[in-house]
């Protein structure tokens, strides 16, 4: 969409529905919604999730009823938890002036209400075992609500996605990025890697617990990555000049790119975030971050899968663990035969989460990390809140000018 044209007074009109509107929502593809002013679960979070919790309301008839009812009778069942979920949607619609099966333009406490509770009547009415299924539903729907409304809330699978095109762009960089950290990083792990007790440890992990230990690891990574985020985002959101402001604006593909503020005579006056604002941010910060961290961890894994695929044989490894070689496949190379079994490449897992817990504490502690692999994150944040003070100017003015006019 093209914005509005600037005067020669270097003014531009009040702030048009349908700009405001293509704004919005490239702050949700950016990750942001919660920038967006007046942003509230009700209007915006469960109300752009109603399609998926529809879905998974309709979908939850096939749990309420058991082996109780066999052939015809649990198709009867079936066809009357629909009915009954059906009339229920109707009433809660009536009750709040829309058409009979309209999906919820504004989802509220009624809708919220229906969503936990309708569905987990049925197997009262159905079910040999009601008490408890009635609770294991009601629960299993709290739940989902509590989990669609973080996704949805904060945009994470926009941000996922924005987490991956930086990762796609980084791809580029991989040699630098591989040159600064891999020499420290080997210096830190080949002696873990050829060192037999590693490999008794990862022979005698069971799955469960090696990915309890490796997401512990990621886990204690992002807690490093978020030890600095809120100062960081405390320094991205100052503006000294509507200059500044309109040429990072400028250097984006967002609808108000190019378009100057109310007044460019004054200095910028942007209300500072909020919570839930500063949350989003601080959370885009950490997915930006964490985007290099596992960029490194796979690098590094790759690596060792690849050394010990050539530097450990099948019988050191058979020396090393005591359950012996169980080999998840092997093939010849130049006469001889490789084997890739499952202490290999839980070894070289172990060490490419280390590696990246390493570099995450690196990217908090060390100045000279922060410099030369932190730029583009806070570029490209520093942009998108360069984006919502032109929008919240331009929501300014038009308030401004409505008052006028009443």
């Amino acid at each position: 969409m093209r914005p509005p044209a600037v005067d020669q007074t270097g003014l531009v009109p009040p702030f048009d529905p349908e700009l405001r509107a293509a704004t919005e929502r490239w702050f949700v593809r950016r990750g942001l919604p919660h920038v967006i002013e007046g942003y509230s679960a009700t209007e915006d979070v469960f109300t752009r999730a109603a399609p998926f919790l529809a879905a998974v309301f309709f979908l939850e008839v096939f749990g309420s009823f058991d082996d109780r009812f066999s052939g015809w009778s649990q198709v009867a069942v079936f066809v009357a938890g629909v009915a009954i979920l059906v009339c229920a949607v109707a009433l809660v619609n009536r009750m709040r002036g829309r058409r009979l099966f309209q999906l919820p333009d504004d989802v509220g406490v009624p809708e919220l209400a229906l969503f936990v509770l309708v569905p987990a009547l049925l197997p009262v009415l159905f079910s040999d075992e009601p008490g408890w299924r009635f609770l294991a539903v009601a629960v299993l729907n709290l739940v989902l609500l509590g989990v669609t409304y973080v996704i949805t809330s904060f945009a994470l699978l926009p941000m996922i996605r924005f987490g991956a095109l930086q990762m796609t762009r980084r791809l580029g960089h991989i040699g630098q990025l591989v040159a600064r950290t891999l020499p420290l990083l080997l210096l830190f792990t080949a002696f873990i890697f050829l060192n037999a007790e590693m490999w008794q440890v990862a022979s005698d992990f069971p799955a469960l617990y090696y990915g309890v230990v490796v997401a512990a690891l990621g886990l204690s990574g992002t807690v490093f990555l978020g030890l600095r985020a809120p100062r960081e985002v405390a320094d991205l959101e100052h503006f000294e000049t509507w200059r500044a402001v309109t040429a990072l604006a400028s250097s984006t593909d967002a609808p108000l790119a190019g378009v100057g503020p109310g007044d460019p005579s004054q200095p910028p006056s942007v209300r500072p975030l909020g919570r839930g604002d500063r949350a989003n941010v601080t959370l885009l910060v950490i997915m930006s971050q964490a985007v290099q961290v596992v960029l490194v961890g796979l690098v590094i894994g790759m690596f060792y899968v690849g050394f010990g695929l050539l530097a450990v044989r099948a019988a050191t490894i058979d020396q090393w663990t005591v359950a012996g070689v169980d080999a998840l496949a092997s093939f010849d190379l130049a006469g001889s035969t490789i084997v890739i079994t499952w202490e290999h490449l839980a070894v070289a897992g172990f060490i490419a989460a280390f590696s990246a817990l390493q570099f995450a504490v690196s990217m908090a502690t060390d100045a000279a990390y922060r410099d030369e692999f932190y730029e583009d994150v806070t570029r490209e944040i520093r942009e998108t809140l360069a984006v919502r003070a032109l929008y919240l100017d331009r929501l300014a003015e038009a308030e401004a000018e409505a008052a006028a006019d009443a």
